[in-house]
C-alpha cells in the first residue's frame, strides 16, 4: 500500500478534481479499488465520512488522454467499474488548469491540506478573483501553494464526463486556522458561499 503524487521532476498543469460521495459506510471499501496512476491521490473530507476527493494531475492534455486510454484499456477495468458503481452514490469531475506558472508540484507523500472551492458568477471574473483572493489569504497568513480554474474547453475524453457550464476556482493551502470571511468585493463575484474542506490523504493500492 502506498500513496503517490506527481514525480519529483514533473508538474501538473491539468488537474481533475473528483468529488465523490460514497454509499453510507462504503468509503473504506472504495479505497482499495480506485483506479489510480502515478499522478493520483485520494483525500477523505474531514467530518464527512462518506465523501472523498480525488486529485489526478497531468502534465498536459495529451498526457491525460494517454493515461486515460491506458486505464480504460486495462482488462480489469470492467470489473473495477462495477465495483466502483456499487460503492459510489454520486461523483462529479472538475477539469481544471493550473493558475500558478509552475503547475502543481508536491512530494511523494502529501500532507493534509485545506481546499477553498468557489463558483463564480461569470467566467471573465476568474483572473481578478484569483489575484484578490490570493492577496487576501496571504495577508491572513494562508498563502495557497496551488490554485486552479475551470478549463473552458470541450471534454476530449467523453468516457470521463466533466462538470460543464460552471466557472470554478480551487485554492489549496496548508491548514493554519479557520478561513476568515471574504470581503464583500470577493463575495459579490460568487454564486454561493465558498466551500472550505479539510482534506486528509488516504492510502490506497494503485492499479
Amino acid at each position: 500500500m502506498n500513496v503517490q503524487w506527481v514525480g519529483a521532476g514533473a508538474a501538473s498543469h491539468i488537474v481533475e478534481f473528483h468529488n465523490i460521495r460514497v454509499e453510507r459506510g462504503r468509503a473504506a471499501d472504495l479505497l482499495p479499488i480506485v483506479p489510480g496512476h502515478d499522478t493520483s491521490v485520494y483525500f477523505a473530507v474531514a467530518e464527512t465520512p462518506d465523501r472523498l476527493m480525488a486529485i489526478n494531475g497531468y502534465t498536459d492534455l495529451a498526457y491525460r488522454r494517454r493515461a486515460l486510454l491506458a486505464a480504460y484499456a486495462d482488462p480489469g477495468w470492467p470489473m473495477l467499474r462495477r465495483q466502483r458503481s456499487d460503492a459510489i452514490a454520486d461523483e462529479s469531475v472538475h477539469l481544471m488548469r493550473a493558475l500558478n506558472p509552475g503547475g502543481l508540484r508536491l512530494g511523494p507523500a502529501p500532507r493534509a491540506c485545506l481546499a477553498i472551492i468557489s463558483e463564480l458568477r461569470f467566467q471573465e471574473q476568474i483572473g481578478n478573483y484569483h489575484l484578490w483572493l490570493r492577496l487576501f489569504l496571504r495577508k491572513a497568513g494562508m498563502d495557497p501553494f496551488a490554485s486552479f480554474a475551470t478549463l473552458e474547453m470541450e471534454n476530449e475524453f467523453p468516457a470521463v464526463p466533466v462538470r460543464r457550464n460552471r466557472s470554478e476556482h480551487i485554492a489549496l493551502m496548508r491548514p493554519s486556522g479557520p478561513v476568515p470571511p471574504l470581503p464583500p468585493e470577493l463575495r459579490a463575484m460568487l454564486r454561493f458561499q465558498p466551500e472550505c474542506l479539510m482534506l486528509e490523504p488516504q492510502r490506497l493500492r494503485l492499479r
